[in-house]
């Protein structure tokens, strides 16, 4: 058996931390008393193997499983909801951003040219001084 590096346990907590659907402080403290138990164990087999650590704690996807089981699924829900509205919000700020530029663009276009093309066979009023000619 050899020992467990660095490199290994990172890689270890990081696929435990993707897998965990909850909000940051809870996935920090979960992690946090993880690694505690992690050091505690590896104080007392020296020796361990990554083998050893995931048949004594799991492997992060039955970690990630039974935390998810654990979870309350009504402030998961609610987590879930939170993203997804803000994603639709975020949406709807860009169209909207993107019509007052088409808005303003139309508006540019006529004053440079003193016309509006408007409708399906693209009929031009001239415009000047605020009259229809």
């Amino acid at each position: 058996m050899g020992r467990v590096t660095e490199k290994e346990l990172k890689n270890y907590y990081s696929q435990i931390s993707r897998l965990l659907l909850c909000g940051r402080k809870q996935k920090k403290d979960f992690l946090c008393q993880l690694e505690e138990n992690v050091s505690e164990y590896l104080a007392d087999t020296p020796d361990a193997a990554m083998e050893d650590i995931e048949k004594a704690f799991g492997t992060p996807e039955s970690i990630g499983d039974s935390f998810t089981v654990n979870t309350d699924s009504i402030r998961l829900r609610k987590q879930i909801q939170i993203k997804k509205l803000l994603i639709v919000a975020v949406i709807v700020a860009l169209i909207i951003y993107a019509l007052f530029v088409l808005l303003s663009l139309i508006d540019v276009h006529t004053e440079a040219h003193g016309y509006f093309e408007e409708g399906f066979l693209a009929v031009s009023y001239m415009i000047k001084d605020g009259e229809l000619l």
